[in-house]
């Protein structure tokens, strides 16, 4: 070793650094450190080092460490426990001093894992945590685990689906041994279709045939992927898919189907053929007349043959054969003597002519007239016909130009209409309950429509106090309305009668939902303000393709948000109630308790959860109210909000 003297002799000259550099050299930690500490402190971080190296040699790993990190080189200290295999110690360093290091510590134990132990599963856990999906899909494929790559792949790094496909046995060819069921081939289209190899994909939905299954329903929606695909992704191949589709749609007797189809590319003349082929008399007809018409005598001569086997007009009926008659009518657009001849004559073949009548006025356009006639001869119950009450209702319910409470009083009558027929009254709280199949179908747009309808009744006697809450109950069932709108007008009711911390967050909403039609592809809403409300999730909605409000209201809002988020007056909480059952606080205007998820009866004026202590009820339909609300709309009304039958106020 270098005498102290010898050391000391270059210090006192100013070689201080290089009587540090030779006590390092000789193993005279202290000596470096006493020197450096006095007179050279830049050079501390290099005697920690040489310490924690030396340290290190020893196999005395924490001392080591303590120096690693004195000398601001943690990531030493991460090598060194990795080199050991001492996870815990690594993961530990790194998360306290490096924190970029710690995907690094991961997937050097995810590596080890899998090379040593065989635990790929907890190998991939690993990569996954250190954001390396890549990794675990590469350590697949060394292993020949295909499967488990694909599925890596598919939900974590779609980017390389593609190139993975494309491995000798990756899946890309479809006439290979493994590919010939129908599974298989629909896995296969759906992966080329993720991974944007579109010609593969429709090539896969293409290769299912009949002879792969017996459902119909299901080839029929494989091949309309094909078309879709062609339609989107591939228009040069369009008019082949589709030839090749509508000839197979004909072959499994799906007529009607392959006419669409063959109409979508201009083939008129196999459109209408398949129109007749379907009994679709009026659509072959009405295309033959437009497109072909050299047709229209052919598609004549077909009808006329089908009226003269069932008769035909008054002659029919004349003779008792009144479901022919019908028949004529209906294809003759002739609706009105069709329905009364029904109502009159064939009470049991009415619902059929009726929906068919209801889906014509839908197809024009005319959903208030579509409502109406379901109202005047009571809308059939059977869930065949659900969809169209469904449509009509979305339709009317988002409609800017329909006056807001006429219409909504023909839908509400239209589900009070429907729920009668299984029931002489049907109350919101057995709505909520979700009883049979009609109320668990149509049940909140029942509650929509009755709400919309108080509402606006409320509003023309400017009542608006009732008309905010059932302002603020419709954000309950914003899933059956535009729901920009409806968070809007939750917002404007609140604010309206001075509920300004609820306004704001019903505004804020209402803004979140602005952004996202702006912007589709990067929907990012925070629902942390309303996890604790039966308000459904924003990822629950279908998010509008236009604003419903213009853009001078968008700004007023933008304008007034802003405003309230910096006033200290307006609370940052939504309004809470003592939840009936559980005693907690939960939101004022959810039917449903966060807590212990008791579900109240909604009010039948405004929606609100009816509470215990406050209850009345009406003496005809037994619909529940809170008390206070009740009397206020009696006082207006004089009537029942649900039935409609007069009663008295309840003190």
């Amino acid at each position: 070793a270098l005498p102290i003297s010898g050391i000391q002799l270059l210090a006192k000259h100013g070689l201080v650094e290089i009587a540090v550099d030779y006590a390092l050299e000789h193993g005279n930690f202290q000596q470096a450190f006493d020197l450096a500490n006095s007179a050279a402190k830049q050079k501390l971080p290099d005697v920690h080092l040489k310490k924690a190296m030396a340290l290190e040699d020893d196999e005395r790993l924490k001392e080591a460490e303590e120096e690693f990190i004195k000398a601001g080189k943690a990531e030493e200290a991460i090598h060194m426990y990795t080199h050991q295999r001492d996870w815990a110690s690594a993961m530990r360093v790194a998360e306290i001093y490096d924190r970029d290091a710690v995907p690094e510590v991961m997937c050097a134990q995810a590596q080890e894992l899998a090379e040593s132990q065989g635990n790929y599963a907890h190998a991939e856990k690993l990569y996954l945590q250190a954001s390396k999906p890549e990794k675990a899909v590469q350590m697949y494929r060394q292993k020949n685990m295909r499967q488990d790559a694909i599925r890596v792949c598919r939900k974590h790094c779609p980017r390389l689906l593609s190139e993975l496909m494309d491995e000798p046995g990756g899946g890309g060819g479809l006439g290979g041994e493994g590919h010939t069921s129908l599974e298989d081939l629909l896995s296969t289209a759906k992966v080329f279709e993720e991974t944007g190899s579109f010609g593969r994909a429709i090539d896969a939905y293409l290769a299912v045939n009949e002879n792969m299954t017996t459902d119909h329903d299901q080839l029929e929606e494989v091949w309309e992927n094909a078309v879709r695909l062609a339609m989107k992704h591939a228009t040069e191949r369009y008019q082949d898919v589709v030839s090749v589709v509508a000839k197979r749609l004909m072959n499994i007797q799906r007529f009607e189907q392959a006419a669409e189809l063959y109409e979508g590319i201009e083939a008129y003349r196999e459109a209408v053929n398949c129109y007749l082929a379907a009994e679709s008399w009026e659509k072959a007809r009405v295309l033959a007349q437009q497109q072909v018409p050299d047709l229209l005598g052919h598609v004549e001569e077909q009808i006329k043959n089908d009226l003269v086997a069932r008769g035909k007009g008054d002659e029919l009926v004349m003779k008792g054969d009144v479901a022919s008659a019908l028949k004529m009518y209906a294809s003759g657009g002739e609706w009105q003597k069709c329905l009364a001849l029904a109502e009159k004559s064939a009470p049991r073949l009415l619902p059929h002519y009726l929906i068919q009548n209801a889906k014509v006025l839908v197809n024009d356009h005319s959903y208030v007239e579509a409502c109406q006639l379901l109202v005047r001869y009571n809308p059939p119950q059977s869930v065949e016909c659900f969809p169209l009450y469904r449509a009509i209702a979305s339709e009317m319910l988002s409609s800017k130009g329909l006056d807001p409470v006429s219409s909504t009083q023909i839908l509400r009558e239209l589900f009070m209409r429907l729920f009668k027929s299984t029931s002489m009254y049907v109350t919101p709280k057995q709505i909520v309950e979700e009883g049979d199949e009609t109320t668990k179908e149509f049940g909140n747009l029942a509650l929509t429509s009755h709400l919309f309808t108080i509402r606006g009744t409320c509003k023309e006697r400017n009542e608006e106090k009732l008309a905010a809450k059932c302002s603020v109950a419709l954000c309950r069932y914003c899933t059956e309305l535009p729901v920009d709108r409806v968070f809007y007008e939750g917002g404007k009711g609140c604010k309206d009668v001075g509920w300004l911390n609820m306004a704001f967050f019903f505004f804020n909403r209402y803004l979140d939902f602005v952004d996202a039609i702006d912007d589709p592809d990067n929907v990012n809403i925070d629902n942390a303000d309303f996890m604790n409300t039966d308000i459904p999730s924003p990822y629950d909605v279908d998010i509008p393709e236009s604003h419903f409000y213009g853009n001078e209201v968008v700004e007023d809002i933008r304008d007034l948000v802003l405003g309230w988020s910096v006033d200290q007056s307006v609370k940052h909480e939504m309004d809470e109630r003592e939840c009936d059952s559980c005693g907690g606080k939960t939101y004022c205007a959810g039917l449903t308790c966060h807590k212990c998820k008791f579900k109240a009866e909604p009010c039948s004026v405004t929606g609100w959860p009816v509470r215990r202590a406050t209850r009345v009820e009406c003496s005809n339909c037994s619909s529940g109210a809170n008390r206070d609300d009740w009397n206020q709309y009696l006082h207006l009304f004089k009537t029942c909000p649900w039935c409609g039958v007069p009663q008295n106020p309840s003190y």
